[in-house]
């Protein structure tokens, strides 16, 4: 995991299963990851950053805004995105990396936090005991996932 904070290091990984702590590894320079061939991206990462991954490399991202997908040899994950309710009025425009009616899903976390009342947020360190409780209320709100015909940019 890339950060200079060894308190964040920690905490992400004090929240992982046991069996799965032994994976994660604390460095803070991108060329640590020269060999590793699965990179999860939680900040931007540039031309020079992307040449430190090897081939093959899979770039599983959670952006914003997306990382250019540089590298002709690796693969990249499309955002997290929802579709909004066939409900919602007065959509007239889309999100530039989105199809229309589809929307980024933290934006959609807004929404359904705003309809719910929610006063929590995931600003931060995410609680993962409440990922099914919001997930629930999307789905109550006619949020969905976008088909896999919309191709998300």
């Amino acid at each position: 995991m890339l950060t200079t904070s060894f308190e964040r290091f920690n905490a992400v990984r004090s929240q992982a299963p046991a069996k799965y702590r032994q994976y994660l590894e604390h460095v803070s320079k991108y060329e640590a990851g020269r060999f590793c061939k699965t990179w999860i991206i939680g900040k931007w990462a540039g031309y020079k950053e992307q040449m430190w991954a090897p081939s093959g490399t899979h770039f599983y991202q959670f952006t914003l805004p997306k990382i250019i997908e540089f590298r002709k040899n690796c693969k990249y994950g499309d955002s997290s995105a929802l579709k909004l309710p066939d409900t919602a009025k007065g959509v007239n425009s889309c999100e530039y990396t989105m199809p229309r009616r589809v929307v980024h899903a933290c934006h959609a976390g807004g929404v359904i936090h705003a309809l719910e009342g929610y006063e929590h947020h995931e600003v931060g360190a995410i609680d993962v005991d409440r990922l099914d409780t919001v997930w629930d209320a999307a789905m109550k709100h006619g949020f969905r996932p976008p088909s896999r015909s919309s191709k998300i940019h």
